[in-house]
């Protein structure tokens, strides 16, 4: 059944961003240079996740509608989150009306627009080069293909793909401070990341897409991207005259509270407002330097809860310094021989580092590091080659696993039983 795939999908794009976080993160310089795009991305979709997991297999597209709608207004986070939650709302939304086993070209099509109005409806200021642009790229591009006769479902969601990652290369030339900074929008990069990864979970494949017949292939549009992503260090915090992130759930008291009023009050307190939801469940964000202001504000209206404010000054600085440590490593003279061992405890790990291992995975018995972990820290080496060292039986196949994902050097184990 359709609704089952769509079901099927959500988990599966949602991992793909998160594998992604700390890459959409360092792209992150609009609004503010905060770097929590990834993040709030992915924490927004893992919420919306949790929710649809929790249906039953033979959940309706009306199910999944609603639980997409009540885990992406509980869990959305940061303005990125915000505006995903509501695209997702809209796409779902308009895909309710599928009956058939499988959507048509026009069935696509629609949702997408239907994406666009919630999703523009919730921003009061659009801004052209951002995840937004991508959103209304892919469904001029949607609505185009669904005009095409003998156009499959298939076809249409590949090229949808390749439209996502050109519209995101193409967002610098519509955003000053993207060029400025050497990079593609963050929250479109991330859209686009999802939505690739959606499509491929649709299609029953994993991995990176392949060659389309289309003017321009999936690997092209990436590598368009790729092109215009070399991350500057920002040292200045200029993007935002407001320093705090302020974002909460909000119950409304009265069946006529008034959205518009509420919103207004944001704006003469700061900036990138958002108000989602309905009456009497609200999502509130906003960008201000007195968040107790705002928060006092609407706590005479109804009740505020889950509330999280972010310093951005501060998280811009942790991402220039993330971003300068990885310069200062990609700089490195590379070796041609690195070694990762794993062990437990700050003891084993000096003894280790003493003897020439390059990076120390914590872990051991009942305690084992993931094949990310170890493929990280493989990575991270700056060698041509690299010596995984599982020390405990437990974590070979974890280890091997992690030499076979390695994409920048070649990894091999020795399958040691201990650090001994």
């Amino acid at each position: 059944m359709f609704a089952t795939a769509i079901r099927m999908c959500f988990p599966a794009a949602a991992q793909v961003v998160a594998d992604k976080a700390d890459e959409i993160n360092k792209l992150n310089v609009f609004p503010v240079p905060d770097g929590d795009t990834g993040t709030n991305m992915s924490l927004t979709l893992a919420t919306v996740v949790h929710e649809i997991e929790s249906l039953a297999d033979s959940c309706t597209m009306e199910e999944i509608a609603k639980a997409v709608t009540h885990g992406s207004l509980m869990g959305a986070r940061g303005n990125s989150g915000v505006i995903t939650s509501q695209i997702l709302r809209g796409v779902v939304e308009g895909l309710v009306p599928v009956k058939t086993e499988h959507a048509t070209p026009q069935d696509v099509a629609a949702a997408l627009r239907n994406g666009v109005t919630v999703a523009f409806k919730a921003v009061r200021k659009p801004v052209e080069g951002t995840i937004l642009t991508v959103l209304k790229d892919v469904s001029v591009k949607a609505d185009q293909l669904a005009r095409v006769r003998d156009m499959t479902v298939e076809d249409m969601l590949d090229q949808i793909v390749v439209e996502a990652y050109e519209s995101v290369a193409r967002t610098p030339d519509l955003l000053p401070v993207l060029k400025e900074n050497g990079v593609v929008d963050s929250g479109a990069y991330g859209l686009a990341t999802f939505i690739e990864g959606f499509v491929n979970a649709y299609r029953g494949r994993a991995g990176e897409l392949t060659e389309f017949q289309t003017t321009i292939s999936s690997a092209d549009a990436k590598g368009q991207v790729a092109n215009v992503v070399d991350i500057e260090i920002n040292d200045d915090w200029t993007g935002s005259e407001y320093r705090y992130c302020t974002e909460f759930l909000f119950h409304a008291d009265s069946p006529h509270f008034d959205e518009e009023a509420c919103l207004r009050y944001f704006a003469s307190m700061g900036d990138c407002e958002l108000l989602v939801g309905s009456n009497p469940d609200f999502k509130c964000h906003v960008h201000t330097n007195r968040p107790d202001r705002v928060i006092r504000h609407m706590l005479h209206r109804g009740q505020v809860f889950n509330v999280f404010v972010h310093n951005m000054d501060l998280e811009a600085q942790e991402r220039t310094e993330g971003i300068r440590a990885d310069k200062e490593n990609a700089a490195a003279e590379r070796k041609p021989l690195g070694f990762v061992a794993v062990a437990a405890g700050s003891g084993q790990a000096e003894i280790l580092k003493s003897l020439g291992v390059d990076v120390v995975v914590s872990g051991g018995q009942t305690m084992n590091p993931s094949t990310a972990d170890l493929l990280e820290a493989a990575e991270s080496c700056n060698a041509d080659e690299v010596i995984l060292l599982p020390d405990n039986g437990n974590i070979r196949m974890a280890a091997e696993a992690a030499a076979s994902a390695c994409t920048n050097c070649k990894a091999f184990v020795v399958p040691t039983r201990s650090v001994l």
